[in-house]
């Protein structure tokens, strides 16, 4: 029999910053304006959108993040609808650029805004969990090379201190960095995100070097400041398994899996109070590539086994420690899917709770309909619709759906 639910586990929501806020001024805003065009002509986004986007896929302004969801305006609006939904928890993040505007110089405008934000949660009762970073960078930073930048380690530190110092004593769970796999092999392998580099040294040396440093001085910062703070890392690991059974194709998908799951995992374990992981896919490899079954696709394409969940938290369970899903999530514009997705995913945390897995939360990606990177808005994500000239909220029928399953939970 699967076990249930304890009764302080997190149920929410997540979103990002530049993704929702509006009217960001960042290294991807500035990218934004000047490929979209071309990114149209490209769809770097990996598979044709169905029929009904379109016309959206097609348009180079529905590329460009702009306003957003305008959640920089409307929290309070957001908040209610957290709240109306029955969630206990909201990750959020942090745009750097808002805190930092300028080299050396903090926004109290920026302090400001999510100080508003995790006040108004936490009258609600709605646990914050913080992610000081989500990919974008500030523009004098990007101006010093980026990542690349020769002190960017000293920098993101700052930034660090400052959210310490601003929201530490009203956070408990903070995330330094969010899938820093992600952000450098789209950006200095496959070359599809700024800075749009194909260099492997550099990738790995990032990714293996300095992120690695970036995340452990977020850790120790935050612990100085509060102790008692629950520090994890949002990182984004795929259930791998072979396509067949053939030897030298069962060695490849180990090879994959310790690449793209563990390595980060391992370098970083001695500065983790949980794992947080961001769930999406079941890949099946071997030496002819990724040969997935692709009997149900959602709207970007991607295979969907929401059951393969348990897989991907089995995997972690070596590491003893806590696991907080910080996404998990389909694009489905139509809503035929989630509500499925959904009673799939709770399935399988029931199932990985009842073989040992210290499983504390789940985060639906994403809250709202958002601004989906290159691919930018005809992927739709979100619990809740959001209208893209009027920015009006109107919740899913899913997203009551996933209401319904808490309170079937919390009541037993």
């Amino acid at each position: 029999m699967d076990k249930d639910f304890e009764e302080d586990f997190l149920f929410g929501a997540a979103t990002a910053s530049h993704q929702v806020e509006g009217g960001n001024v960042n290294n991807w805003s500035q990218w934004e304006k000047e490929t979209a065009d071309e990114r149209v002509k490209k769809n770097t986004f990996w598979y044709d959108p169905p029929e009904h986007l379109k016309r959206m896929a097609e348009d180079p302004e529905y590329r460009i993040s702009g306003m957003a969801a305008d959640s920089f305006h409307r929290y309070k609006e957001d908040v209610e609808i957290i709240k109306e939904l029955d969630l206990n928890s909201y990750r959020f993040s942090v745009e750097w650029s808002r805190i930092f505007p300028e080299k050396g110089v903090v926004s109290e405008e920026g302090l400001a805004y999510y100080k508003a934000l995790i006040s108004e949660l936490k009258t609600n009762n709605i646990e914050p969990l913080l992610t000081c970073w989500h990919w974008t960078l500030p523009l004098w930073l990007d101006e010093e090379g980026g990542l690349m930048a020769p002190n960017v380690e000293q920098y993101f530190k700052e930034y660090f201190e400052v959210l310490a110092e601003n929201f530490g004593d009203d956070v408990r769970y903070w995330i330094p960095l969010n899938e820093p796999d992600v952000i450098t092999s789209q950006s200095y392998l496959t070359g599809v995100w700024p800075p749009n580099e194909k260099k492997v040294l550099r990738y790995l040396k990032l990714y293996f070097g300095r992120m690695v440093n970036i995340h452990n001085i977020g850790y120790e910062v935050i612990k100085e400041h509060n102790p008692n703070a629950v520090i994890g890392v949002a990182k984004q690991n795929a259930y791998i398994e072979a396509y067949n059974q053939n030897p030298v194709n069962i060695g490849i998908a180990k090879l994959v899996n310790y690449f793209s799951n563990e390595l980060y995992l391992n370098k970083i374990k001695d500065h983790l109070d949980f794992i947080g992981l961001n769930f999406y896919f079941h890949q099946k490899v071997g030496i002819g590539g990724i040969k997935n079954d692709n009997d149900k696709l959602s709207d970007t394409g991607w295979w969907m086994r929401p059951d393969s969940l348990y897989n991907a938290l089995m995997g972690l369970k070596k590491y003893n420690l806590p696991i907080i899903i910080t996404e998990n999530g389909v694009a489905d514009s139509e809503d035929k899917y989630r509500g499925w997705w959904l009673d799939e995913s709770f399935k399988a945390m029931r199932k990985a709770l009842s073989d040992g897995v210290d499983l504390r939360g789940y985060m639906y990606w994403s809250l709202l309909d958002n601004f989906e990177w290159d691919a930018g808005y005809w992927p739709q994500f979100g619990l809740v619709a959001v209208d893209r000239k009027t920015f009006a909220r109107r919740i899913r029928e899913s997203a009551y759906h996933y209401r319904d399953l808490i309170k079937k939970e919390r009541n037993g």
